[in-house]
């Protein structure tokens, strides 16, 4: 079969329905198979009466387009009605003349009542499941079915200390409303955002669209898994120990689990100053319930050779899916025995340095 060859219009849909006194603006574009370029007359023929139509290009109104061989030209067609139009059928002809050839597109339009008022929102996934710190994000359709345009106004009904906010699917800018064409689709975001102290448990948020003639709304769910959190602090909230130069020095660690959900495997380590030794009872949990609290025994022996004065000891703590870890001041002090014999050392020099002076000082 050969290919067509010649001008014609085209609109999407040349045959709809409008309520009385409504303007309507068609989508066209003019077509050029393969002829000449050319220039193309645009004309709407058999108008009923009362009734105007104007062609537009860029915003400009327009009688005629251009087309190349094989290209096309996208034009709009406003038509607009007498103020008295009845209900009925009205028929129109819309003409492409070229240099050879021309097209006659027939269009009707049937003015009458439109559809009544009408929304659906649709989420993609009703129910979303993740910790306290996940991101929780509904993709919605929201799609208006009524025979009008619409500005729709969106709200949510959470829990308290729940935030909801409202963005364009793939944009970031936040919403209250939103325009939306008679039968258009547009896809929207929900993102929650949880309180810093929620419990593990299901959550219901309520969505709701609406205009001044119709809403509606869906109910989504959010399930909340626990996440555990570990602490580390000495007794009495103190960072700090005092410990003797190679010398073990126990130091009790206060490791607590503030988090909504079970600490599985926790284990303790230490970083420490070169030539130290740190070990810890226990070192290790298989569980630390929420809010559960452990005391551990750190046992620290600085270096023998370790001088008196401040030193920083970390401890850490790690389990599955959880960590954390706690700076340690460990003043050194030096033993007292170590002291005495300095004392006697220096004293010693002394008596050495005085003796010498007394029998070679008269020569």
């Amino acid at each position: 079969m050969p290919a067509y060859k010649g001008l014609w219009i085209s609109t999407p849909f040349p045959a709809f329905g409008v309520a009385a006194g409504q303007s309507i603006t068609l989508d066209m574009t003019v077509h050029n198979a393969g002829l000449p370029p050319q220039r193309v007359e645009l004309a709407v023929q058999n108008a009923p009466e009362g009734w105007t139509a104007s062609f537009l290009g860029d915003g400009k109104r327009i009688s005629s387009a251009f087309v190349a061989p094989d290209g096309q030209a996208d034009v709009k067609l406003r038509i607009e009605p007498p103020s008295d139009v009845t209900k009925g059928t009205y028929h129109f002809d819309i003409t492409a003349t070229g240099t050879d050839s021309s097209f006659t597109l027939p269009v009707d339009l049937s003015v009458g009542d439109l559809l009544p008022p009408k929304l659906t929102l649709e989420p993609e996934l009703p129910v979303l499941r993740g910790s306290p710190t996940s991101s929780f994000k509904f993709n919605l359709k929201l799609r208006n079915e009524g025979g009008g345009d619409a500005l729709v106004q969106l709200e949510a009904a959470a829990p308290p200390g729940f935030q909801v906010r409202f963005t364009e699917q793939y944009g970031s800018q936040e919403l209250t409303s939103l325009p939306v064409k008679a039968g258009e689709q547009k896809s929207i975001s929900a993102s929650v955002d949880l309180p810093q102290s929620v419990e593990a448990g299901t959550y219901p948020i309520s969505v709701r669209a609406s205009t001044a003639d119709t809403s509606a709304e869906t109910r989504l769910t959010m399930e909340v898994t626990g996440q555990p959190k570990l602490t580390l602090a000495g007794q009495s909230e103190r960072l700090s120990a005092d410990a003797y130069a190679g010398k073990e020095t126990p130091i009790d660690i206060v490791l607590t689990n503030s988090g909504t959900a079970e600490a599985r495997k926790v284990k303790l380590s230490a970083s420490e100053p070169s030539g130290w030794k740190v070990s810890f009872e226990p070192d290790s949990f298989d569980s630390i319930k929420p809010g559960e609290t452990q005391t551990v025994k750190a046992n620290v022996t600085p270096s023998e050779r370790a001088i008196a004065g401040d030193y920083m000891l970390t401890v850490r703590a790690s389990g599955e899916g959880v960590s954390t870890s706690a700076d340690f001041r460990t003043t050194v002090l030096t033993s007292t025995l170590w002291g005495i014999v300095g004392v006697l050392i220096i004293a010693a020099a002394l008596v050495v340095l005085i003796l010498a002076v007394l029998r070679y000082g008269r020569r």
